[in-house]
């Protein structure tokens, strides 16, 4: 039995490296039929399945892997693997504005990430910018409280990711909550002083909230960083006139009293 299997490991091996994977995973899966524990196997049709793109068996193969093995270097190098092309897959999609394929691809990256982490014979890992770019293309598609979601797990991974901070606080903004989005735009402009989008938010979230002096501060930042800024000077006047609108009012309430 053992030869046997050897023979059809090594023909697919041979297979793999000539490059015709379908006979390389036939070869594999044979094996594996034989000797599910040849965790060898499982990596080697992971790797058939990864020269293919085909990313939820490679996927498959390489949980299989880990189920075997949890520190298996070659199996959680492949898990890396995997979990890369998915976020890369991602980004270009995002790039190019398909937002549902780039929220789909983000999601199985995340996916493979969770069951490696709820595996309790597995280690975490920690790819935060999916999160973030997840949160990002939630945005686009104005799904404000899953893009807030999204982020809420990307700063719980890393409370100092300036991107997830800012991203957040955008998503409050955009969602209404702008009294939650203030400490998040507030503790990226503490890690990064000149992100401009970041001031801008914030002005936006104070003028809204009717705190028209910490809204000019912080506009008068954001025009401070870029003074061409077109949404910012239109932010401005906008506060200009309502704090000038509070002054004649204050002294209207005055000469009545």
């Amino acid at each position: 039995m053992n030869a046997i299997k050897e023979a059809h490991y090594n023909l697919g091996i041979a297979y793999l490296e000539a490059g015709q994977y379908d006979r390389a995973i036939r070869e594999f899966e044979a094996t594996i039929k034989l000797d599910a524990s040849f965790i060898g196997a499982h990596c080697a049709l992971c790797r058939a399945y990864l020269e293919q793109d085909e990313l939820e068996k490679a996927g498959t193969a390489v949980t299989a892997a880990l189920a075997l093995d949890a520190t298996h270097q070659p199996a959680l190098l492949l898990h890396g693997t995997i979990t890369e092309v998915y976020h890369d897959k991602g980004k270009a999609y995002l790039d190019d504005r398909r937002y549902i394929e780039a929220i789909e691809a983000f999601q199985k990256a995340i996916d493979l990430d969770t069951d490696l982490e709820e595996s309790p014979q597995l280690f975490p890992t920690e790819n935060t910018h999916i999160h973030v770019h997840l949160g990002v293309a939630y945005i686009c598609m104005k799904e404000y409280q899953n893009a807030i979601n999204a982020l809420q797990n990307a700063i719980t991974l890393d409370p100092d990711l300036v991107d997830a901070r800012y991203h957040l606080g955008h998503a409050y903004v955009k969602h209404g909550e702008y009294d939650k989005a203030i400490p998040h735009l507030e503790r990226a402009i503490a890690i990064v002083p000149n992100l401009k989008s970041a001031h801008y938010n914030l002005s936006r979230a104070y003028c809204e909230l009717g705190n028209l002096k910490a809204a000019t501060h912080a506009v008068a930042e954001t025009l401070r960083i870029d003074p061409n800024f077109q949404s910012a000077q239109k932010l401005a006047e906008k506060i200009k006139k309502a704090r000038l609108k509070l002054s004649l009012t204050a002294k209207m309430n005055a000469i009545v009293k």
